[in-house]
């Protein structure tokens, strides 16, 4: 929960600069399976994801990050699935 940014999402480590898919997702995972009341998070890391979809059909990692990537997108997917739970 420490690493939960204040724009929404999680950080990877302290101090740095963005957060980023791969982190957030697997902190609602890791949030999910601890059963943490993590539920003041929901709004903020769900707005932190829409932030990194993209029309064409995936997402971005992080965003300064241009290109959509299949393994973002399998990150974006587990973690709208904590969030809509």
């Amino acid at each position: 929960m420490k690493q939960a940014h204040a724009g929404g999402g999680f950080l990877a480590v302290p101090g740095a600069p963005l957060p980023d898919l791969l982190s957030t997702a697997t902190a609602l995972h890791a949030l999910e399976s601890l059963q943490t009341n993590w539920q003041v998070l929901r709004e903020p890391s769900l707005d932190f994801v829409d932030s990194l979809w993209n029309a064409e059909g995936g997402f971005h990692g992080h965003w300064a990050d241009d290109d959509l990537d299949v393994e973002y997108t399998s990150y974006g997917l587990l973690a709208l699935g904590h969030l809509s739970s």
